[in-house]
């Protein structure tokens, strides 16, 4: 699952440098703290994007269900502490969401020097890939994602959208959507 902020590059720029820490700080935490809660491990905090993984443990049940489930949570808890950023400082700010389902190569990764615990491969591309096409308040996930199974069980509204065509694929990649209740047009910055 890859998350990441709307309006980031216009919110810095509005903002002083310790209120740029503070939004990233309270954005970070409520990611992560969301993800760990539905099963995932927070693996990259890169600028304003956060990649967790759902589903690495030895024996993993529901990982698409977790994912979703953070996904909603983390789109429904952002209005409020996105809201409150508006009022207080006059920023304003979305997060979209992109989620796959594949096979990952986990762990440590990198030079002797700077090794830490990720996950990369075509999933991971596929969910940044999402990610970046995903409006400010909505998650978009892969066909793997829609046929895992309970997924209906969620309760979730679900719209199935026109397959994504990705660079460098054959086949257009089915498409769905947790959407936003109302959408901002912020761009992906």
């Amino acid at each position: 699952m890859f998350v990441d902020m709307r309006g980031f590059t216009r919110a810095s720029a509005q903002l002083g440098e310790d209120d740029v820490v503070r939004l990233l700080e309270g954005y970070f935490a409520l990611v992560v703290d969301v993800a760990m809660a539905h099963g995932g491990r927070p693996c990259n905090m890169t600028g304003d994007g956060v990649l967790a993984a759902f589903g690495l443990d030895p024996a993993p049940r529901g990982a698409a269900l977790g994912a979703l489930r953070a996904a909603r949570e983390v789109l429904d808890a952002w209005k409020a502490m996105s809201a409150d950023w508006q009022a207080r400082h006059g920023v304003v700010t979305g997060l979209g969401i992109g989620i796959h389902m594949g096979p990952v190569i986990a762990g440590p990764i990198g030079p002797p020097s700077f090794r830490h615990d990720t996950v990369v491969g075509d999933t991971v591309n596929i969910a940044a890939r999402l990610c970046q096409r995903a409006r400010s308040g909505e998650a978009l996930f892969s066909e793997a994602v829609r046929r895992a199974p309970g997924i209906d069980g969620l309760g979730l509204e679900i719209l199935e959208l026109p397959p994504l065509q990705i660079r460098g694929r054959d086949a257009p990649l089915g498409m769905h959507c947790l959407p936003a209740a109302e959408r901002l047009d912020l761009g992906a910055d």
